[in-house]
């Protein structure tokens, strides 16, 4: 299998980095061919992977991110088995989520007028192409807490998350010299018996709680404070620490020692591990202390730290973190006769459980999701759900049929495969002018298929029957200029509602047939507006009756909006739409008053008491639609 790994930037001493080495390695021990796709490759070439260094203009870190992406794809379209993503970019087939939700993030430590930045834009573009309900990356976690915040920001299917056991080195479980090894890096850095050696470990001073570290340094008496010793490991800028310390008094004690490859050395050297992140996926590292004898001190925002409480190795705080309640525990661990407990405590954990298969977990499932090629001698593109596994997108975007429908920047055609009969709509972009036309209007530009695709994918899950997505795809970072795609299989035999229903008037359908179709499309109308969905072209020839088995088909969804609640004006809109093309097909008043009972789940009685000026609202404007159309 031949494989492309994708990550912003290496550096040996990340615990993304360590992690994507580790899960590559794996990958090209099973024989698979492992390319790697960076803006920046820092330390030595690591044996087995071909590195390709693409060169990202941008003044920014988030521009370069979104150029990145974008060079990304036209490098690795149609020539790899999967693409596997170790930051957030579209077209992944997998991705490692190794960085917590950046919506979740933002909205909690952010303010408001944040979110009206290019930096917060780009970024979350880039987390909803991996995250967003409708898209197709699976998604490989490290922490269940993970899960419940993307699906809270994006609603993202329970189905692609997947769970992976934590993975430190072995090397980092004490050996059999493990005491030696601790008086002589003591030693080495002239660490008296008696003082304690505090660690902090990891690159990203300012997401590990270095500052709230130092303040627990400064916070402890006099006197026991002048026996610790605070060292600092990971690559990181540390002028702002060096200043905060020296404020309060405690640099002399604290020596920052960079990235270095000998950190197992000095967390079997180390007393206490400190941790205290403001958000922290996982932590690796507290793991590698429980393996090291190392007690901890962290906090519960931490992936990971539960392992520290069932392990009973250290302390774990709750939050919202408190100043003063991390430089008690500090202090009273220091003081604790604990310590042994702990030590001993964390090194029969990291025996006896399974914390480093994740490089072995990681490459197995990659390996499962290797897709079956079928054949292609017809010179078609064959069907598969997820498009990117068995063609291009290029191919999708150069079928032609039978055109259907022709507006700008959007094409429907009726396309044969193997003599089955689909419908595929392809977008080629609707320009700057149709966007900046509906913003003015307040309404939201349907710019892709993707809307489309996540529209069917919620009424799937109501239980709402839509046609089957075959496959569905997009491309481009400019909105403007993007290209997307849905291919669907064609509903046979089926006939819209508007067909059926032009001869009631002359002759009318049995009691029993009307009034099974209108609590069907009261039952649908229903099912939308109370799961935060609209049509917006919510008209009868939008509805297909199977002629075979009697379902009825919602179709043509593309400009359909979901969110958790339905506002009213778009409930009316839909309702008024059902009104306006209904007005010629015969229905009574009496029907009208059986569809307002299927559709609101009441009485009439109630209905005319509490809804009676809702409804008169659907009446007026729909019968205003109706005269404006004739």
């Amino acid at each position: 299998m031949k494989l492309a790994f994708c990550l912003f930037n290496y550096f040996p001493y990340g615990g993304l980095q360590r992690d994507f080495v580790r899960i590559a390695q794996a990958c090209v021990a099973r024989g698979h061919e492992v390319h790697v796709y960076t803006m920046q490759w820092e330390g030595e070439a690591v044996l087995g992977l071909t590195v390709h260094l693409l060169k990202v203009r941008g003044w920014q870190n988030h521009s370069r991110a979104q150029a990145f992406a974008e060079q990304v794809r036209q490098a690795v379209e149609g020539r790899y088995d999967l693409v596997v993503g170790f930051n957030k970019m579209p077209y992944l087939d997998v991705y490692y989520a190794a960085d917590v939700c950046y919506q979740a993030r933002v909205r909690e430590q952010r303010p408001a007028y944040y979110r009206w930045l290019p930096r917060y834009r780009r970024y979350k573009a880039l987390e909803e192409a991996v995250f967003a309900q409708g898209q197709q990356t699976q998604i490989l976690l490290l922490s269940s807490l993970q899960q419940k915040e993307y699906q809270h920001y994006y609603h993202t299917e329970a189905e692609r998350f997947h769970l992976l056991p934590p993975g430190i080195a072995p090397d980092r479980l004490a050996p059999a010299n493990a005491a030696a090894i601790r008086t002589e890096m003591r030693q080495r850095f002239h660490i008296p018996a008696d003082h304690w050696l505090l660690l902090m470990v990891g690159s990203g001073f300012k997401t590990k709680g270095l500052d709230r570290a130092i303040h627990g340094l400064a916070a402890l008496p006099s006197e026991l404070r002048a026996r610790c010793h605070l060292f600092v490991v990971g690559q990181d800028n540390p002028a702002a620490f060096q200043q905060l310390a020296e404020r309060l008094k405690v640099a002399g004690q604290i020596q920052f020692l960079g990235g270095r490859p000998d950190v197992p050395q000095i967390l079997l050297a180390g007393d206490l591990l400190l941790h205290p992140a403001y958000h922290e996926n996982t932590g690796t590292v507290l793991l590698e202390a429980l393996a090291a004898g190392l007690p901890v001190l962290t906090v519960e925002v931490c992936g990971y730290a539960h392992y520290v409480r069932e392990a009973n190795a250290g302390v774990v705080l709750a939050s919202p973190f408190q100043q003063a309640e991390f430089d008690m525990a500090l202090r009273e661990m220091l003081e604790s006769e604990g310590q042994q407990g702990w030590q001993e405590n964390g090194l029969a954990f990291a025996r006896q459980a399974d914390i480093y298969s994740l490089p072995k977990k990681a490459a197995e499932f990659i390996e499962q999701m290797m897709p079956v090629r079928p054949s292609t001698s017809s010179g078609q593109p064959p069907q598969g759900e997820r498009f990117y596994n068995y063609h291009t997108f290029s191919d999708y975007m150069s079928l032609h049929g039978e055109v259907f429908r022709h507006q700008k920047g959007r094409l429907t055609q009726r396309i044969i495969l193997n003599n089955k009969p689909y419908f595929i709509k392809q977008h080629h972009g609707v320009g700057w002018k149709e966007i900046f036309k509906n913003l003015c209007q307040l309404r939201l530009p349907v710019i892709s298929a993707k809307n489309e695709w996540c529209a069917i994918k919620r009424l799937q899950s109501l239980g709402i029957d839509v046609p089957t997505v075959v496959a569905y795809g997009q491309r481009g970072i400019n909105p403007a200029k993007r290209q997307s795609f849905i291919f669907m299989e064609e509903l046979t035999p089926v006939i819209s509602l508007e067909t059926l229903c032009q001869e009631w008037p002359h002759t009318p359908p049995t009691f029993a047939f009307k009034h099974s179709l209108l609590k069907k499309v009261a039952h649908i109308a229903r099912t939308l507006h109370q799961n935060g969905i609209n049509h917006r072209d919510f008209y009868i020839c939008h509805f297909l009756l199977h002629l075979s088995n009697s379902k009825l088909y919602l179709i043509d969804l593309h400009r359909a909006q979901c969110r958790h609640l339905t506002p009213r004006r778009w409930i009316i809109k839909d309702l008024v739409g059902l009104y306006f093309s209904s007005k010629d097909i015969g229905l009574t008043q009496r029907d009208k008053y059986r569809f307002m009972k299927y559709y609101s789940g009441k009485s009439l009685r109630d209905i005319l008491k509490a809804e009676k000026t809702f409804w008169r609202k659907v009446e007026e404007r729909g019968e205003q639609l109706y005269r404006d159309h004739t």
